[in-house]
């Protein structure tokens, strides 16, 4: 089960910089992190000028013409629309063990690593050995995204902790939304140390009775109950956007 963080806000400009904060922390507001200058200014000492490639090219560039949606977080590539974290309406959490003490108790730290899939960065998970780990995209207000059919996403670790997680996807106009779980290895992901490129068919959510019209959340990554949570086990999380068939 999820825990809705409600203190527990991961704006990236405060992120970068002292793994996560909080809302209870000052509010920096939201960072498009297409934006080299706003992400260096974030990072405070800014990134190398040059970064070896890795891929020298994303599995599947943005071209002028595609229809590709970003979501606020973990992409940096080139879209045609875009649903932004302004941390009123949508945002990004990390979900926290205690919600009386959201910022002592969040399930995992984040950071951020050149070890990428595309664009400048990735976004490096370490886990503090919490009960239990998730964290993602919130949307407090329906929003519909089904004119989207496929999710695209990038994963990389070698850790025990992540061999089984999932995906969740949320819908609903309820206060506390609806969710359902994809299992990432179904889409070709394993923790062998290795970039994984996923392509997850959003028909697979609906199957499970989730409600693109009324989206909630189009990403929550967190463990499966009695799965490993080791402290300092880490995932790198990538390249996701979402595209039209």
């Amino acid at each position: 089960m999820f825990l809705r963080a409600a203190c527990l806000r991961s704006v990236l400009l405060a992120s970068l910089v002292m793994s996560l904060l909080g809302a209870c922390a000052p509010d920096p507001g939201p960072l498009d992190d297409s934006d080299p200058d706003a992400l260096d200014e974030a990072l405070g000492v800014g990134l190398p000028e040059e970064i070896n490639p890795f891929p020298p090219v994303p599995p599947d560039p943005f071209e002028p013409g595609d229809e590709r949606l970003y979501v606020g977080y973990f992409y940096e590539g080139g879209s045609s629309d875009s649903i932004l974290i302004n941390t009123v309406t949508t945002d990004y959490f990390v979900f926290a063990v205690d919600v009386d003490e959201p910022v002592a108790t969040r399930s995992f730290s984040e950071s951020v690593s050149t070890d990428r899939a595309e664009g400048r960065i990735s976004y490096e998970i370490t886990l503090n050995g919490s009960p239990f780990w998730a964290g993602g995209i919130v949307w407090f207000e329906p929003i519909d995204i089904s004119a989207w059919t496929t999710m695209f996403v990038s994963f990389k670790s070698s850790d025990p902790s992540f061999a089984n997680f999932v995906i969740t996807l949320q819908s609903g106009e309820e206060e506390e939304p609806a969710g359902v779980t994809l299992d990432p290895r179904d889409y070709g992901y394993t923790n062998d140390g290795a970039w994984h490129f996923l392509e997850i068919p959003l028909q697979d959510a609906i199957n499970r009775g989730w409600d693109p019209s009324t989206a909630r959340s189009p990403f929550i990554f967190a463990n499966r109950e009695n799965e490993p949570n080791e402290q300092g086990d880490v995932l790198l999380i990538d390249n996701l956007y979402f595209t039209k068939d």
